[in-house]
């Protein structure tokens, strides 16, 4: 007993120690190392407007009238700079990390040959520059899952956890450090994207075409992006009007009766305005029951995504806007042939507009506002449950960024407003909530060739909750050029909307209990990560990553499935903590591409039957990823195994001995391949999902009955479809 209590004083001293040590550095947000240059003519004349951008990404500057640029540093290296001005030869600099100044002199186009340089980057990178660990997925590596949305776009990392919700809706969620999606701050360039109504199923309104890069940032986040990151971040970039196809198709079709069209327009109106306009559409409109349980195997499904974006680029000023709406009309259940089939059906309407404006006052501060509107109304019902809600959000974020003399430190403060308005009815009960959350924060960050230092703290009032305080710290030290050792620790804090961030336990016969008032999550998490990288010879690059990262809730909204007959929500009394290691290699030979990865989760909750393992995740899985490229990309080959060890189930004790269920899952693999054949404008993909058909036996429980006291259908640990075969083709105009 002893032990326990000097366990939890220290552990209770270095919270407070960190909360004090993050108040008195100032505390700051993440902010990448600067990497500055100059770009003259042959005579030695600066040259001002010159366009400088990093090689196959949107990260670039614009000379000042010396000629001067400041760039955030690129994620690994070697990086290729390129250069680029009106009447002069596009040059592309090799960087490496030594340098810290790169002098440019263009050349007229009367003097040389016009000449270009391209390379291939990774799919996936880890850098070693920014002070918290970020792995940036590419357009490559999306593509190697070509079905559909960003929530099916993890397949091939071993980060993020892709899992399916229930045998009925088809939904699915993500996890990091094994914790459900709900801890992950998830965002549209920095702007929240998925919160709040759309927690169940915001990715799924993103469709992966759309998108330019994926952001994957572990462990705490910035203060900059709000207080609601807690597992880590996941931003998403979507495709710029003044840098994407002027036009892009895709078609994807699979055997399951599955179709998609994704295609994109954009158009530069001005030297400083352009424009791009995205557009979605999927059926799936075939009923099929390939296991015979009277289910379902995919829902019937209309969806159509419209988003329409403006971007303008002056000297000073910079701004971007947009709208987007969304349609989803999902309709599952029995099929139709029944005479009293249980339905389960959600409709999904949302309207989302947004602004980002930005004032470069000189090359060392810039002032921000970034906004957005989201209307969000959700209508469902699952058997003879009915939930119906709508959001109405404002998020309102401003950023004042400054250099400071000595070109190492920087700091960023800005104010923040959040304000969500919330209506329910569940079954025959109404209520009403509202939150609103003022906030403001301070950054400080102090930058080195080798080490850097962040520390952020803000400060926000929710209206219902009071006050609450959110420091985090970053710390990057280079052992070697190419060697990134990191800490990180941070605290986050969110309001639940439980109905809905768990809306696959009304895909069942379970009652709904709420024990007590629910109070706001609140955890700490820990972090630390070491990468490297190696260049071995001219032609072979292995990079090896380890992290590991603990989270320890103060207060946690507890789900508790544990009586086969009802979910029940209360408050954390005890602990409730996830340990989460991963280790990775990365193999890069001239066209060949290995990546294998290795995880370990130890996830646990106090339950009032006692500490036990979070449900429905796995504490062992091994990810193995294989590409080969021939010249050029005209045919691309990719693999994909993971095998997902066991996991803790729910007790079915009490059921009739047909309707129980072994208390642990099996072990098992699952193997998705494509192949893809490039042509001058347009490329062709043949693939297939859970190729070795890999299925969870009898996923619903009681499924002839669904009426019945043992009906469930959320008792998901593994897949629910077979294999699944697909095509399609993408045709671009440049």
């Amino acid at each position: 007993m002893s032990n326990k209590k000097t366990t939890y004083r220290v552990s209770q001293c270095l919270k407070q120690f960190l909360f004090l040590v993050s108040i008195l550095l100032g505390v700051s947000s993440i902010q990448a190392q600067k990497i500055n240059g100059v770009v003259t003519d042959t005579e030695k004349e600066p040259l001002a407007f010159v366009n400088v951008i990093w090689a196959n990404t949107s990260v670039g500057a614009i000379t000042d009238e010396k000629g001067k640029f400041k760039i955030d540093a690129p994620i690994e290296y070697p990086a290729f700079l390129v250069v680029s001005f009106v009447g002069f030869k596009t040059d592309t600099i090799k960087v490496w990390p030594n340098m810290k100044k790169i002098e440019v002199e263009l050349k007229s186009t009367l003097e040389l040959e016009e000449f270009e340089l391209q390379a291939r980057q990774k799919s996936t990178t880890i850098g070693t520059i920014t002070p918290n660990l970020v792995e940036t997925l590419n357009q490559d590596e999306l593509k190697k899952a070509a079905c559909c949305s960003v929530s099916e776009s993890f397949g091939t990392n071993a980060s993020v956890d892709v899992n399916v919700t229930d045998a009925v809706s088809g939904s699915k969620k993500i996890k990091m450090l094994g914790l459900d999606g709900i801890y992950t701050q998830i965002q549209f360039e920095n702007l929240p994207l998925v919160r709040g109504l759309s927690s169940a199923n915001g990715l799924d309104f993103v469709p992966g075409t759309w998108v330019e890069s994926i952001q994957i940032k572990k462990g705490a986040g910035s203060v900059v992006n709000g207080y609601e990151s807690i597992a880590g971040q996941i931003n998403v970039e979507l495709l710029k009007p003044d840098e994407a196809e002027k036009l892009f198709v895709n078609v994807y079709a699979n055997e399951m009766a599955r179709f998609e069209l994704n295609t994109h327009l954009s158009k530069k109106v001005s030297d400083r305005w352009s424009t791009m306009l995205f557009i979605h559409g999927g059926n799936q409109g075939v009923e099929m029951d390939h296991n015979d349980d009277g289910f379902l195997d995919m829902p019937l499904k209309n969806t159509v995504l419209v988003f329409n974006r403006w971007k303008y680029f002056g000297k000073k000023f910079r701004a971007q806007f947009g709208v987007r709406g969304v349609y989803n009309d999902v309709r599952s259940g029995q099929k139709r042939e029944y005479e009293n089939p249980y339905t389960a059906n959600i409709l999904t309407n949302q309207f989302y507009a947004f602004a980002k404006t930005g004032f470069l006052f000189d090359s060392e501060n810039s002032f921000g506002v970034i906004s957005k509107y989201k209307y969000h109304d959700h209508q469902s019902n699952y058997g003879l449950t009915n939930y119906d809600a709508d959001q109405h959000n404002v998020y309102i974020n401003t950023v004042y960024s400054d250099e400071l003399k000595d070109e190492k430190s920087s700091i960023k403060t800005g104010f923040s407003l959040n304000y969500d308005s919330y209506r329910h009815q569940f079954n025959d009960s109404n209520f009403t909530n509202l939150e609103v959350v003022p906030g403001a924060y301070f950054e400080y960050a102090y930058v080195t060739e080798k080490m850097a230092l962040v520390a952020g703290i803000r400060g926000d009032h929710h209206n219902q909750f009071g006050a609450f305080a959110s420091p985090r710290v970053h710390f990057k030290y280079n052992i070697q050029p190419r060697s990134a050792l990191r800490f990180s620790v941070g605290r986050g804090f969110r309001t639940t909307n439980v109905l809905i961030e768990n809306a696959s336990y009304l895909v069942s016969s379970r009652k709904v209990r709420f024990v007590e008032a629910l109070r706001p999550e609140q955890a700490w998490n820990y972090g630390v990560s070491y990468n490297h990288k190696w260049a071995i010879g001219s032609e072979v690059d292995l990079a090896v990553n380890a992290d590991y990262y603990y989270t320890d809730f103060e207060n946690q909204v507890v789900v508790d499935v544990e009586d086969k007959n009802f979910v029940s929500f209360y408050n954390l009394d005890g602990k409730s903590y996830s340990h989460a290691v991963q280790a990775e290699i990365a193999v890069d030979y001239k066209r060949f591409e290995l990546k294998t990865a290795y995880k370990y989760l130890d996830v646990k909750t106090d339950y009032v039957s006692g500490l036990k393992a979070k449900p429905y995740t796995a504490k062992d899985r091994v990810l193995v990823n294989l590409g080969y490229r021939t010249k050029f990309d005209k045919w691309k080959f990719d693999l994909t195994t993971l095998w997902t060890g066991l996991s803790r189930v729910p007790s079915t004790e009490g059921n009739l001995s047909e309707n129980t269920r072994a208390e642990e899952s099996d072990t098992y693999f699952l193997l998705n391949g494509q192949i893809t054949k490039k042509f001058k404008t347009f490329e062709v993909y043949l693939g297939g999902e859970n190729l070795l058909n890999f299925k969870q036996k009898n996923p619903i429980v009681d499924s002839e009955n669904p009426f019945s006291d043992e009906f469930d259908a959320s008792m998901i640990w593994g897949p629910v479809q077979g294999r699944i075969v697909y095509a399609g083709f993408r045709y671009s105009i440049k």
